[in-house]
Parts: C-alpha cells; sequence; structure tokens
C-alpha cells in the first residue's frame, strides 16, 4: 500500500482548544507560522472558516472569537430572514398568481412572459437577495438610471419596470411582510406620436414590395407577394403584430351589409381580454378582398394560419415577417420617421388607425377604440393630437387609397 504522509507543516493546528459554554465546533488554535491565535468554526454551507485573532494572548483571543461567533449567528440569522423574504421570493409569488390570472382569462400569456423576461433579466440580478423590506424610492431610482445609461430604454419601457417592481411588492403586502409599498419613482412618458406611413409613404412602401416580388433577391428564400398581403391585410385590419401571428382561418368570417363585403375577426390573442378571452374586431372591404382572393388561395385549411403557414413555430414567424419588412422599409428608404423612431410591423396598425382617423376627421373615437381594441385616450394621446392639423390636407388623398394599393398589381 501507498505510504501517506504525516510529516507536519508550519501551517498544521497546534494547541486547539473549546471555549467554554460555547459548542465544540468553536476551536481556537495556533500555527508554526504564526505568532497570533486562530479561531475556526463549521458553518452550514460554507464548511470550516477560520479567522486570524491577531491576538498573542490567549484571553484576548477568547473574547475575539466570541465576539466573531456571535456575529456569524447575527449573520445566520440574517440570512434566514432574506431568504424566506427575499424579492426573488415574491417574484416567484407574483409569477404564481400570473398563472392563476390567465387561467382564469383575466391575463395574456404573453403579458406574464415580458414579466418574467425582465425580471430574470435585469431586475432579479439587481434585487433578486435584498430583503423585500429593504428596496425604496432611492434603490429603485438608480436602478430605472442604469438601465436608461446602459441601454437608453424608452421611457414607457422603462416605467414598465417600475410596475413590475410594484407588482412584486404587492405579493408581499398581502402576506404581511410590508405594511405599504414605499412610494417609487414615477417615470414620465414622452407622449411622442407613433411611427406610421403617410399616405405618399404608404405608396412608396408597396412600391419597394411589388419591385421585391417581381424580382426577388436570390440571396433572400422569401415570398414577398406574401409580404405584399401581409401589408395590405394590416392596414385595413387594425390588428397588432402580435395578433396577426396566431390567427387561423377557424377566426375569419365574411359580413355581408349593404352590399359590401367585410371581414370579422375573432382575435385569439388580444392584448386586452374580455368576453372569455376573444374580441371581434371589423375590417375593411378590402382586406376582405384580400383575404378571399389571395390568402385563402394559399392555405384553406381551418387550422392554417392566414400568414407564414408553413412555420409553426409561431414566434418565429413573428420574426421573420418583421426582419423581411424592416427588409422592405429599407429599400423603400422609409428605415425611420421624421422624429427619428423606427417603423418597424407596429407602424402599419397605426397607419391603419391614423388613416381612419383622418378620413373621418376624428369622429367617432369610440367606435374606432373599440372595433381597435384600444381606448379613445391612446387615440386621443398618440394620434389625434399630431394629426389634426393635418386632415383637411389629406381627408381627399385618403379617398384614394385603393388606387395606391392596387395600382401596379396584377
Amino acid at each position: 500500500m501507498p505510504r501517506v504522509s504525516t510529516s507536519k507543516t508550519r501551517h498544521n493546528p497546534e494547541d486547539l482548544t473549546t471555549i467554554r459554554g460555547y459548542p465544540d465546533t468553536l476551536k481556537l488554535f495556533r500555527m508554526p507560522a504564526s505568532k497570533f491565535w486562530y479561531v475556526r468554526m463549521f458553518i452550514y454551507g460554507r464548511g470550516i472558516v477560520k479567522k486570524s485573532t491577531r491576538c498573542e494572548k490567549l484571553s484576548d483571543a477568547r473574547e475575539f472569537a466570541i465576539s466573531w461567533y456571535e456575529d456569524r449567528l447575527l449573520e445566520k440569522k440574517q440570512h434566514k430572514a432574506i431568504g424566506s423574504q427575499s424579492f426573488a421570493v415574491f417574484a416567484a409569488r407574483l409569477q404564481e398568481t400570473q398563472k392563476r390570472q390567465i387561467s382564469r382569462g383575466e391575463l395574456v400569456p404573453e403579458m406574464a412572459a415580458y414579466d418574467k423576461q425582465r425580471l430574470d433579466r435585469d431586475v432579479l440580478p439587481r434585487f433578486g437577495t435584498t430583503h423585500i423590506a429593504k428596496i425604496d424610492y432611492k434603490s429603485v431610482d438608480e436602478f430605472i438610471d442604469d438601465l436608461k445609461n446602459d441601454r437608453d430604454l424608452a421611457q414607457s419601457t422603462l416605467k414598465k419596470y417600475v410596475v413590475l417592481i410594484r407588482k412584486v411588492m404587492k405579493e408581499a403586502e398581502r402576506e404581511g411582510v410590508l405594511d405599504h409599498i414605499p412610494s417609487l419613482p414615477t417615470v414620465k412618458r414622452n407622449d411622442t406620436p407613433r411611427p406610421w406611413f403617410s399616405p405618399e409613404e404608404y405608396q412608396q412602401v408597396l412600391n419597394a414590395c411589388r419591385e421585391l416580388r417581381d424580382n426577388p433577391p436570390p440571396r433572400y428564400q422569401f415570398d414577398f407577394a406574401e409580404m405584399y398581403d401581409f401589408i395590405v391585410f394590416m392596414i385595413h385590419t387594425f390588428l397588432r403584430p402580435s395578433e396577426w401571428k396566431m390567427l387561423q382561418n377557424k377566426h375569419i368570417r365574411f359580413l355581408q351589409q349593404d352590399g359590401i363585403e367585410q371581414l370579422v375577426i375573432s382575435v385569439p390573442n388580444p392584448k386586452t381580454l374580455r368576453a372569455g378571452g376573444h374580441i371581434d374586431s371589423t375590417s375593411t372591404e378590402i382586406a376582405a378582398e384580400v383575404y378571399r382572393n389571395r390568402l385563402l388561395m394559399r392555405n384553406d385549411g381551418a387550422n392554417d394560419y392566414l400568414f407564414l403557414n408553413e412555420i409553426k413555430d409561431r414566434d418565429y414567424a413573428g420574426d421573420r415577417m418583421s426582419s423581411m419588412f424592416k427588409f422592405v422599409v429599407e429599400r423603400a428608404n422609409l428605415e425611420r420617421d421624421r422624429y427619428g423612431q423606427k417603423h418597424t410591423t407596429y407602424s402599419l396598425r397605426h397607419s391603419a388607425l391614423c388613416y381612419q382617423i383622418l378620413k373621418t376627421e376624428g369622429r367617432d373615437l369610440f367606435g374606432l377604440a373599440k372595433n381597435a381594441r384600444t381606448s379613445v385616450l391612446m387615440l386621443e394621446k398618440f394620434y389625434l393630437t399630431d394629426l389634426s392639423p393635418q386632415m383637411p390636407q389629406f381627408v381627399a388623398q385618403l379617398r384614394t387609397t385603393q388606387t395606391l394599393e392596387t395600382k401596379g398589381a396584377p
């Protein structure tokens, strides 16, 4: 058998001694390498922890060891309290609450997913191990300031972080851990008009898409004819980007009224919930025409998706359409609006709302808001104020929208 070395070194403990009235795991010892006494103790989760007392006399070392031991006990108690009442614990409780809200139809899964994403990426790394009662105005304000400086997040996004932190703290308040939720920073939103396409810009986008449809770039394996139909359909249905990707033929029905055919769309995943999770929205007659003559010709099964049906991962389908739409607007030299905001697929919804407001000169905002699944306040705040001066200028042009869309189309 191999021999095991038993030779001593200058760092081997000597003169091990315990302290009367304290656990045997608390020991004092010396080493030949140092003139000072050392103290050591087993701490669960950390193993054997030792520290120099910086004392040469045993009596002084005992006093140091007792004080050090009591500090470790207090630290252990504080750690246990924080562990059971940390921000992370109540963040997990919030996610459980949101799961129940989803099952009751009170919350859409996307909203809970956004909260989880923000928690995992930013909030928990900052506050996860902090006792919930230690989070106050100053700590949250510094957190928001760091987010702004590091990633230049929009005011609306920063506000969502504050709301999320308040929701976690609300869980602690419900359980009696917090007497009340402290005052938290108020993030002021800049009510910048939404990025949309004027009628002339809309024509530019369609022209660019027609060019790509008729002369597809070899390196892009994408059907720009489907993109063209997507753009027109979105303009005439008021859909959000998160809503179109889940639409199937079973969610669409035709409506005949006064000799005009329109669509009634039962949005399966609206941002806001009502009537058991489904909200019906009516399209224009142009959307009905595109749907009957183009979309159904591609995929007519009840469970077929209206766009990119071949992609079963619908999150990927949304990302794919968004990236190719970005390519189209770049071709049209419309990457940004006059305020410097990027044009995305959301610009199609914004354009749809703007066109309807301009056509009606702002009348019946309640009907438009209800059909578009938003509020009159949102329309007044982000659309009406910016569009009011333009109404007389654009009303006549908007009557030719269908001509712009069909010009050059097969």
